[in-house]
């Protein structure tokens, strides 16, 4: 079934690709035509680019090669308005996979009998509970909406909670998305890893 929020364009793309700054690339086109594109987060903007081919790898190097597509895919709004006053700003759909990745990841925390964290990743206390908090009010949102009771992210054990923010940090990276870059409240395309989107279910590299 289609995602929603994604593009006639954006799903036939999808299918070709393999890796998170591919799978970032579908989730980002609004609109193709013979030798333009259209972009999610640049409306009624069209980028001539001339693709040698349709291709998602002729259609991306199009875009890198053109100045004003290659620019507009170095500044992508990581996050769209919160919806209410009480509620935490949520990630754009164009990072669809990112939000999905970090779902399972926080599953794992509860339900892995193994769970490291990410030693190369400095964090203080503090920064990890306010993590714990944010997660909970989404559970607790995502609960209420679907009349289910939500996990409680303070039942997890202090390792488990460190390791589960530690390894949210390491999946943004992988989008470009450090706390320096959040701070602008944009992404790039071309800095998110070419590795393949992981298998859910399949522990990552890290682990």
């Amino acid at each position: 079934m289609r995602d929603p929020e994604l593009s006639i364009a954006g799903w036939l793309l999808i299918g070709q690709a393999k890796t998170l700054r591919e799978r970032a690339f579908a989730r980002l086109v609004q609109g193709l035509q013979h030798d333009s594109i259209e972009f999610c987060h640049a409306p009624q903007q069209v980028f001539q680019i001339h693709p040698v081919d349709a291709s998602l790898e002729g259609l991306m190097y199009a875009c890198s090669a053109n100045t004003w597509a290659r620019d507009i895919l170095s500044v992508i709004p990581i996050t769209r308005p919160a919806r209410s006053a009480v509620s935490d700003p949520e990630l754009m759909p164009m990072l669809q996979d990112l939000a999905d990745i970090l779902a399972w990841e926080a599953t794992q925390a509860f339900s892995s009998d193994y769970y490291p964290g990410i030693p190369d990743i400095i964090m203080p206390e503090d920064h990890v509970e306010l993590v714990m908090q944010a997660l909970q009010r989404e559970m607790d949102r995502e609960g209420k909406s679907r009349q289910r009771e939500p996990a409680q992210f303070a039942s997890l054990p202090r390792d488990r909670k460190r390791a589960l923010a530690e390894r949210r940090r390491w999946w943004f990276a992988k989008y470009s998305i450090t706390p320096e870059r959040w701070e602008t409240g944009k992404w790039c395309l071309w800095q998110v890893s070419d590795e393949p989107m992981p298998e859910m279910g399949k522990a990552p590299a890290y682990a």
